[in-house]
């Protein structure tokens, strides 16, 4: 019966050793040269004896040895990472168990189970070992796999070194890094040809011959010491003992190439007819399995002449008892034999790619098929197992086997063209991806298959879904909807109600979408993550921040456990929700964090376009993060991350998001006129595109930005809009958050009926809502300065509106005593000069008035915390004054700091940044300064390096 556990055991298991090879001790030596570098490169073509050197090599090692040899069907990053982890799981160790179970783990970034593989080698691995993957050729190509080997590569514990063997050369992003710092050992075909001497101990100690140099020499020159070739030739002489060396090297032709031809010829023909038959017909498989085999030849007696071959010394290598493999020229001889009865081929790839179907090994089913092109048994099998290849993220192989259709016998199978639309989608390559789903809903139609013009209508929509496009989705899900019968397509129809719900939220209608997510439960026979994650961002964007992240932190168990891997969700990625859902309630650190791991999960898909969105939320995170406008670098890395998510993917709809992030970064920054600039572009996409609530976002900010510069008439317009609308779309953090700028404009402007109206409506939006977030963190759609608001709360008490909540409010604030509030708080800057900001502003060296008058806030921020007498403070100031003269001149220095800190203080206030206390003075510390020489103090405690870092770039003495 057939085993897919050998086959993969056969790709972990070093061949078995032939007696009958020759030790080379300069090679051996060579190899061992490995052990002194992390990374070994041994590139040479087929027939230079890359295995036998490393066998050889091997078997004089007194150290763990981990093998791989690699299949052409290890393309998928999953299926690789599965064999090598398997690999560090043989001759009882258990290295990989952990790597594999992370790797089995739903929505894993496969670097997470490297990392765990890292880890446990090094934890248990104390002394040298050595991992050889052999014939890496076959996944050199693959972007996925290179990435993950280089990154392993660069991880590699300094126990472990690893030996690539390949036929091509292997393009590692940081290969010539590692030559420039010598970390890499280069071996190519040069250092396995044999030498004279080679040649001459190989025929005397392995194959009983005694050579002339003469001999030796004509060898070299005829097959300029290709180990291959001198075996052939051994073979030639057993079978023509009667003719000398010369006479056989004279019949062949020049080619070393063809010299091997004509010389395997030789041998095959002296093999018995049922052994000559074995060899051709077997020649199509990869693996010589013994169940395969006898199903192929129709026979029961596989597994002896197997071993009659290997063990006559012919080119037969044994994997493990019960496996073995032709070596590859031998094999490609062979084929080229086969070739030749064309019908007696044609009918053998079919007859074994039935055998792999029954048991399910789909990738060498479809190996066999693609030989004798059966495009049609092609299509039936994708019909069957398409979407769960797509839905495992085995992209790489569907889109390896679809290039292999011509394009005019394409055009006859809509379903692989909606394969190649899916994979295409899933790259970010949308537009190629809505001209393979119209090419299959014209296919489909024209065979008259109403599921699958639905099925090519659905995959349309999705790309609009993906690319918040909800105008262009909108009509294709309708056309879809109305050719599904719900009752033989329940789980179709769900999922056509999730895309419709999807689609209805990206337009403002959450009251439809609730409806039909509803709707999508009920078909579904199972609970569909799909649908948990439409109504994650049904919550987001209808302000239900705290169900929408306890929503997302528990979809978790709804996946399959036994899923290796799925395909990518664009925006839905669940970091990269958490990180905007936490960016709107002030959580800065937690918004930072996921952004960071969306980064990691573009990354772990080599998405564009999630790496894209991650560096939008990054934008986010790292402008609320902003503590001092010392210098512009800050502010130019997070414009950088805003202008690369617009530049990384060419989809309008994409930019709106960094473009708010970019308005809101500059308005709050003063620079006004850019703002509108950009928020002008963004509600212009938005508009096109139908997506009315990022609009809501744009015209905040923009709102926001307005009132902070005195344009308190243009922001009340915009932010009236954005409150319409977000009643419209029933979004109430949005309109919370536009209510609560609308109250500040109003304030400012001295319309008091107006602002009692606001900012009623805002507190009871905020007090049902919990959104107390708005008024004492750092968010999105709020301020990046709370303080903004206290006066209007403290205006708003006064008018007795919400007094309970309200009086609650101001005491978590810690204002609650307080009567009079600035606005804003201090920011001071000591390292590198003194500066300091009211708020956003930052007090020019004209605006003090009196020097003394700064060097008396230098003195109080000196002594922070604590009570200074007049007495303390007129001697450092004015020490050679008398105390009269001392203490009126601290009065007036007192005067005029407090005029320059509190501008706008009422006569009948006190002082809110300085307290008094009889004849005693000190900055008031609940006031919520900022000074850098404190925060720094606290950040440099921690052990985090980003945050050590930050700690880093605050000191600048």
């Amino acid at each position: 019966m057939y085993n897919p556990r050998a086959i993969i055991l056969s790709q972990v298991t070093p061949p078995a050793k032939r007696s009958n090879v020759l030790h080379r001790e300069r090679v051996t030596q060579l190899l061992s040269d490995s052990l002194d570098y992390p990374v070994t490169i041994l590139n040479a073509g087929t027939g230079y004896g890359k295995s036998i050197a490393l066998l050889s090599f091997i078997s004089e090692l007194n150290l763990p040895i981990f093998w791989l040899s690699v299949s052409g069907t290890d393309r998928d990053e999953t299926l690789f990472l599965t064999n090598l982890f398997t690999a560090f799981n043989q001759e009882e160790k258990t290295l990989g168990v952990e790597a594999l179970r992370i790797l089995k783990t739903p929505e894993i970034d496969p670097l997470e189970a490297l990392i765990a593989l890292i880890n446990s080698i090094t934890a248990e691995m104390q002394e040298t070992c050595l991992l050889i993957i052999d014939d890496f050729q076959y996944v050199a190509d693959s972007s996925s796999i290179l990435h993950l080997m280089d990154w392993f590569i660069e991880h590699l514990p300094p126990s472990l070194h690893v030996i690539f063997s390949t036929r091509t050369p292997i393009d590692f992003p940081s290969l010539h890094r590692w030559i420039a710092k010598g970390t890499v050992l280069m071996l190519s075909k040069s250092d396995l040809i044999f030498t004279h001497e080679e040649i001459e101990a190989l025929f005397r100690s392995q194959y009983h011959v005694a050579l002339t140099p003469e001999e030796v020499d004509q060898l070299y020159q005829r097959t300029e010491g290709w180990v291959i070739g001198l075996q052939m030739i051994w073979q030639t002489m057993k079978n023509h003992p009667d003719e000398t060396l010369g006479q056989i090297l004279e019949e062949g032709s020049e080619s070393r190439a063809n010299l091997f031809a004509y010389l395997a010829e030789e041998v095959l023909e002296k093999q018995p007819p049922e052994y000559k038959n074995f060899l051709l017909k077997t020649s199509i498989l990869r693996y010589l399995d013994i169940d395969a085999c006898d199903f192929l030849l129709d026979i029961q007696n596989s597994v002896d002449i197997l071993s009659d071959l290997y063990y006559s010394g012919l080119f037969v290598e044994q994997i493990h008892p019960g496996l073995y493999r032709y070596h590859h020229m031998f094999r490609e001889f062979l084929e080229s034999r086969l070739h030749k009865t064309l019908a007696v081929e044609r009918e053998l790839h079919r007859k074994i790619a039935s055998y792999y179907m029954a048991h399910q090994n789909w990738e060498n089913a479809i190996s066999h098929l693609l030989e004798v092109n059966d495009f049609a048994q092609i299509n039936r099998l994708l019909e069957s197992v398409g979407d769960s290849f797509i839905r495992t993220n085995r992209h790489e192989s569907l889109q390896y086997w679809i290039s292999h259709f011509p394009a005019e016998v394409r055009s006859n199978y809509p379903y692989i063209n909606y394969l190649s639309g899916e994979v295409n989608r899933y790259k970010g390559k949308f537009d190629l991806a809505l001209e393979d789903y119209r090419t299959s809903q014209r296919g489909f139609q024209l065979a008259g298959n109403t599921w699958g013009v639905s099925l090519a209508l659905r995959g349309q929509a999705q790309v609009y879904l993906d690319t918040l496009r909800p105008i262009n989705a909108d009509q294709l899900l309708q056309q879809a909807l109305v050719l599904l019968n719900p009752v033989e397509h329940r789980e179709e129809m769900s999922a056509l109600l999730t895309q419709l719900a999807e689609n209805e939220v990206n337009q403002g209608e959450p009251w439809l979408a609730e409806e039909n997510l509803r709707r999508a439960r009920e078909l579904s026979r199972e609970k569909s993550e799909e649908i948990e994650y439409i109504q994650a961002r049904l919550y987001l964007r209808t302000g239900r921040t705290q169900a929408g992240i306890a929503l997302i932190q528990q979809l978790e168990p709804l996946i399959n456990p036994n899923t290796f891997s799925r395909p990518q969700r664009f925006h839905r990625e669940s970091s990269l929700l958490l990180s905007l859902f936490y960016a709107f309630t002030g959580e800065i650190d937690k918004a930072l964090q996921y952004a960071q791991e969306g980064v990691e999960v573009g990354q772990r898909f080599h998405s564009v376009f999630i790496r894209s969105v991650a560096y939008m939320r990054l934008g986010h995170a790292l402008q609320l993060r902003r503590h001092f406008d010392i210098d512009h670098s800050e502010i130019e890395q997070i414009s950088s991350y805003y202008n690369e998510a617009i530049k990384s993917v060419d989809v309008a709809r994409i930019h709106v998001e960094p473009l708010w992030g970019l308005c809101r970064l500059l308005g709050f920054l003063g620079r006004l006129s850019e703002a509108c600039e950009v928020a002008e572009r963004a509600l212009s996409i938005a508009h096109s595109a139908g997506d009315q609530w990022i609009g809501v976002l744009v015209r905040i900010s923009l709102g926001a930005s307005l009132a902070l510069a005195g344009k308190l008439e243009s922001a009340s317009q915009e932010l009236t809009i954005a409150e319409s609308i977000a009643a419209k779309v029933g979004d109430d953090l949005s309109r919370s958050a536009a209510l609560l700028w609308l109250s500040y404009c109003a304030l400012h402007q001295g319309f008091l009926s107006s602002f009692c109206i606001y900012i009623e409506q805002a507190l009871a939006l905020i007090e049902r809502n919990a959104y107390q977030f708005l008024l004492n963190r750092s968010t999105m759609l709020g301020s990046d300065h709370p303080e903004d608001f206290i006066p209007v709360l403290l205006e708003a008490r006064k008018q007795n509106i919400k007094t309970e909540f309200l009086q609650q409010l101001l005491q978590e604030i810690g204002v609650a005593q307080l009567n009079y509030h600035p606005g804003y708080t201090l920011k001071i800057q000591t390292f590198g000069g003194f500066n300091v900001w009211l708020g956003r502003k930052l007090i020019d060296a004209s605006e003090w008035k009196r020097e003394k008058a700064r060097q008396l806030l230098q003195v109080l921020v000196a002594k922070y915390g604590k009570w200074l007498n007049r007495d303390q403070i007129t001697v450092m100031l004015w020490p050679d004054a008398d105390p009269k003269t001392a203490s009126n001149n601290l009065k007036v220095s007192l005067s005029t700091l407090n005029q320059v800190l509190e501008p706008q203080r009422p006569r009948d206030e006190a002082p809110y940044f300085i307290l008094r206390r009889a004849e005693q003075y000190m900055l008031n510390p609940q006031a919520g300064i900022v000074i850098d020489a404190m925060l720094f103090e606290e950040l440099a405690k921690s052990p985090d390096p980003a945050t050590l870092a930050e700690a880093a770039e605050l000191y600048r003495g």
